[in-house]
Parts: C-alpha cells; sequence; structure tokens
C-alpha cells in the first residue's frame, strides 16, 4: 500500500498564477519566431542544393532541377549576400577524361577443368589468400583464390590512361587473348563479373595555385559518415583519401602530375572512386555502361560534395575580411567570431581544440561560412570543391 500523509497535514500551497495576456502573446511570438527560423533554414538548405550562381551573377538551375522557385524573383528576399553564398555553377571544358583506370574480371575454374588445372599449375606464387603467377601479363596481376575456386586479372586495361566505357569491351578481348596465349583457356568459362572497379577523372586545372587550393579545399572537409587521410609533401597536399570510419579506402583525389612528373604541381588531379563487389553483386561487362560508371563514381564522391562547399583560403587579412562581413550580416554574433578566428589558426598550427564536441560545431560553422586558413604561401582565393566535383559528374563527360 502506497504511504499516504495524515488528515491533519496542511502545508501551505502556493497560489496558482495565471499568465496575463502580454505574457501569453510573448509566448506565442516566441514560438512563432523559433517555427520561422526552422522554415527559414529549411528552405535555405532546399535553395543550396538546388540552385547555383553563374559567372555573371544570375541565378540557374543545378544539374536535374527543373526550375526556379518563383520568389527568387524578388530582390527583398534573395540578397547579394546570400547570392555570394550559393556554390559556383559547374564549368567546363577542364576534364580531360573519365572512365576506368583499374578493373579485375574474373572467372569460375570449376574443378577439374582445363582452366583450373592451368591456373593450379601456372600460379606458384603463394600470397594469404590467393595463388599468384610469378609474372604479370600485359601489366595485369593474374592469380586465382583456390577456396572460391575464381581466377582473376587485375590491372589497368590502358596504362595511366582512363578507358571509357565503349572501349571496355575491346580491352576485355585483348586481356582473353593474352590470357588464352599464356595457357589459360577461358573459352566457355562462366564470367564471375568485375570483382575491383576503380572509375576516375583527369581534371587539367587553369593553374597549379587553383589546384593546390583546391586539395586544400577537399581536405579541409568535414565528412558526416566517414574521414579523410591527407597527405602532404612539405606545406602541399598531394593527396586526399575517402575512408570509412573503420578505416577502409573508398575514393581519393590526388595531383596525378606529381605522381607521373608530367605536368607541374596543382594542374593535373585525379578524383578516384574504388569500389570491391562482393559475389553476387559483381556487375558484368555488358552493364557498365557510360551512366553506370557515373553512377558508381557519383555514390562515392557525394558525400564529399555535400561537404565540400566553397572555402575562402588566406592570411589573416582574408580571415578577417570574411569573418567582419559575416558579423555585419548577422550570420554570426562578435564573440562568435573571436571562437572561430582562434580555432582556425590553432588548428592550422595543430594545437589541440578541446572537447570533440566544441571541435565539431566549429568545424560545421566554418564549413558554413566557408574559411579555412591556407598553408600555402601567397594564396588567397576562393575554391568551390563541390562546383569541382560536379563539373566531373557532367553526364556528357561519361558518354
Amino acid at each position: 500500500m502506497a504511504l499516504r500523509p495524515p488528515d491533519d497535514f496542511c502545508p501551505p500551497v502556493a497560489s496558482s498564477h495565471l499568465p496575463s495576456e502580454r505574457e501569453l502573446r510573448d509566448l506565442w511570438e516566441r514560438h512563432e519566431d523559433r517555427r520561422r527560423a526552422r522554415e527559414r533554414r529549411s528552405e535555405w538548405r532546399k535553395v543550396v542544393e538546388d540552385v547555383r550562381r553563374s559567372s555573371d551573377g544570375g541565378l540557374k538551375p543545378s544539374e536535374g532541377t527543373m526550375g526556379l522557385p518563383a520568389y527568387l524573383q524578388d530582390r527583398s528576399s534573395f540578397g547579394s549576400q546570400a547570392r555570394g553564398a550559393l556554390r559556383a555553377e559547374a564549368r567546363t571544358g577542364r576534364v580531360a577524361a573519365a572512365g576506368v583506370d583499374t578493373w579485375s574480371p574474373c572467372w569460375y575454374a570449376e574443378p577439374g577443368s582445363p582452366l583450373g588445372r592451368a591456373i593450379r599449375a601456372l600460379a606458384t606464387q603463394r600470397t594469404k589468400f590467393a595463388c599468384l603467377l610469378p609474372e604479370g601479363v600485359e601489366g595485369y596481376r593474374v592469380g586465382w583464390f583456390p577456396d572460391a575456386r575464381l581466377v582473376f586479372a587485375e590491372g589497368r586495361p590502358h596504362g595511366e590512361g582512363l578507358v571509357s566505357s565503349a572501349e571496355l569491351p575491346r580491352a576485355m578481348r585483348r586481356l582473353r587473348r593474352s590470357l588464352s596465349d599464356l595457357g589459360l583457356p577461358l573459352g566457355g568459362v562462366m564470367s564471375g563479373g568485375i570483382r575491383r572497379l576503380d572509375v576516375a577523372v583527369d581534371l587539367w586545372t587553369d593553374s597549379g595555385p587553383e589546384g593546390l587550393a583546391l586539395l586544400e579545399c577537399i581536405g579541409n572537409a568535414v565528412l558526416g559518415g566517414g574521414k579523410l587521410a591527407v597527405y602532404r609533401s612539405g606545406r602541399c597536399i598531394e593527396s586526399v583519401s575517402l575512408k570509412t570510419r573503420s578505416g577502409k579506402t573508398q575514393g581519393r583525389l590526388y595531383d596525378k602530375g606529381v605522381q607521373r612528373g608530367g605536368a607541374p604541381r596543382g594542374r593535373w588531379l585525379r578524383f578516384e572512386a574504388q569500389w570491391r563487389f562482393p559475389r553476387g553483386a559483381r556487375p558484368m561487362l555488358e552493364q557498365l555502361d557510360g551512366r553506370a560508371l557515373r553512377s558508381h563514381f557519383w555514390r562515392r564522391f557525394e558525400p564529399l560534395w555535400s561537404a565540400a562547399g566553397g572555402m575562402r583560403f588566406g592570411g589573416v587579412g582574408a580571415l578577417g575580411e570574411r569573418l567582419e562581413a559575416a558579423v555585419g550580416s548577422g550570420q554570426l554574433l562578435p564573440s562568435r567570431a573571436r571562437s572561430i578566428a582562434g580555432y582556425l589558426l590553432l588548428s592550422a598550427s595543430g594545437i589541440p581544440q578541446g572537447a570533440r564536441r566544441t571541435t565539431y560545431e566549429l568545424e560545421r560553422e566554418c564549413r558554413e561560412l566557408g574559411l579555412s586558413v591556407s598553408l600555402l604561401e601567397d594564396v588567397d582565393r576562393c575554391v568551390d570543391g563541390a562546383a569541382v566535383l560536379e563539373e566531373c559528374g557532367r553526364p556528357e563527360k561519361w558518354r
């Protein structure tokens, strides 16, 4: 039984206060202000995704968007500061090639079949999971997985160049002919599909500093469901890898000109999406058309596209100008601007920033404002990583 107070226990009870009409009106106005602020933020996120700023300052719908909302024609609802915060329209003419960089076709070798006996005799170099041929075949690494009875060839179909979807069947015929000449009969063998596929885009920037600033823009992005690994040479970023939380690499952006020595630093960049397909999900050769290659590329880089907006790189002067504009437009309070400035300068020097939650909040605000302190010397420019990714993903480059 629940404990009850005695009948003669009569403590004084505070009299209830009925809110006045003015208090109720203030409560309602605060509620409406919060509701309008939520709607305003939601509409701004939609505009950022669907609207692009052209080179002449006009507004255009983004790729795949039918049209612009009618209210954008009213300058009172969309002023110059909001227009300047939009992503720039994707440029054209800088993508040199788009296609497959590395792939790995595979075939099933049934026990006792001619292919099974041949690969067992030729693949004498054992690794942890596979047996490999001692020497490559036309630049391919050839071997098999005995437990899965899967024969594979892994390599680049066209050296350092990229192969379009229309050229893949010819590359497959050339590979099959080379393997048959080696003594691996593939005639009539069931294909296992493509177990590895690296889809890439080669981009030529207008100048070396622009390419280096783009690498820094990507390297400073903050991914929600993954992480970025940045590799530097001195003060310059040479490679940025997209990784899962467990550390598995899914893609990368790197300076191809530095890797090959065929272009000045920052001029030739390669975006590369990496796929490893498990059994049951491997695509067949006939499925790898231009639309499929573009889809695989975009699925890897879409999180980076969402995170890497326009970034302003420069020294203390450029940083102060952007923060002053944000305070003047009401985006930031002066106290918060001081916190962001201190965070950027300390993070550029590698000094820890304290609690993780505080760091995440500061990173998010820097990303929304498009701010980063450049580690390059004499660089003061604005780079939009998302616009460059949109340029790489244009459908006409994948046909």
